[in-house]
């Protein structure tokens, strides 16, 4: 069940994000809108903390099982992109709902006040504080939400790799690169720790956390550095990176003609 769940969400992960998005805005709504000290303002809120705990939950489960050993042709962008990891969504989804949970509280605390402003000067920091966290979490589901519109993960191309993550985008060079930059790596692995032979030509876009890493939470780290490797040892192939026919030879040079090759990465 929760296999399909995750495979459902990696098919339309937009769908789910403006879904959940749409549903926490109406939740909020109908709380503004319902009278003060209502019952429904109470239960809106313990409903919104239950989907955060489950979006949450999704989350972890699809973070330590969704590795899938492929790509997806990105013709528009001449890139083989890693599909989309369900847990980025459910990471964004969960962001939305705690976010919509805490702004219920603290209408139902300024409700709660003796007037407001409140004479009480502890209530009233108090009140401010709830206010300030509101803000700042909505801000913080906006970059996780955006950041998994638009996609994290690893896109390939003739020019070399980006890795994009929710604070920045980290570019790497084919030339930056030599096959003693890839480590020995399990497919299970969370980071694909490299060596550059050029350090100076990686270039970074926002904050990415580290410039030596790149994530593997959304593709088989065994995979990925069978392709990297490949395209490092064949540079005259780099070129039809982002092509259906490149990456069927890619597939095919990895893992050899056959039907079964999409079954598990190379040993």
């Amino acid at each position: 069940m929760i296999s399909a769940i995750l495979a459902g969400t990696a098919r339309c992960p937009r769908w789910v994000l403006g879904g959940a998005v749409s549903l926490a805005g109406v939740f909020v709504g109908v709380h503004l809108l319902s009278a003060s000290h209502s019952g429904i303002r109470s239960a809106i809120s313990v409903v919104l903390s239950l989907l955060a705990l489950t979006a949450n939950f999704l989350a972890s489960v699809a973070v330590s099982r969704w590795r899938p050993a492929a790509f997806t042709v990105d013709a528009a962008a001449s890139a083989f992109r890693t599909l989309p990891q369900p847990g980025h969504v459910y990471q964004a989804v969960g962001m939305a709902f705690f976010s919509a949970t805490f702004i219920t509280i603290t209408v139902n605390m300024h409700t709660e006040l003796r007037g407001w402003p409140s004479p009480d000067r502890a209530e009233q920091f108090m009140a401010a504080t709830m206010v300030v966290l509101a803000v700042l979490l909505v801000v913080l589901s906006v970059v996780f939400i955006t950041a998994a519109w638009q996609g994290i993960g690893v896109r390939l191309g003739p020019d070399g790799l980006q890795d994009r993550s929710v604070l920045g985008t980290l570019a790497v060079p084919w030339d930056a690169l030599t096959t003693a930059s890839l480590p020995a790596i399990t497919p299970s692995a969370l980071f694909l720790q490299l060596t550059y032979a050029r350090p100076d030509l990686i270039r970074v876009d926002g904050l990415p956390l580290t410039r030596r890493q790149i994530r593997t939470d959304t593709v088989n780290a065994l995979f990925l550095a069978h392709t990297m490797h490949h395209c490092l040892v064949h540079p005259e192939r780099r070129q039809r990176i982002g092509t259906a026919a490149g990456y069927t030879e890619l597939l095919t040079a990895l893992y050899g003609p056959g039907p079964n090759r999409f079954s598990h990465p190379p040993a």
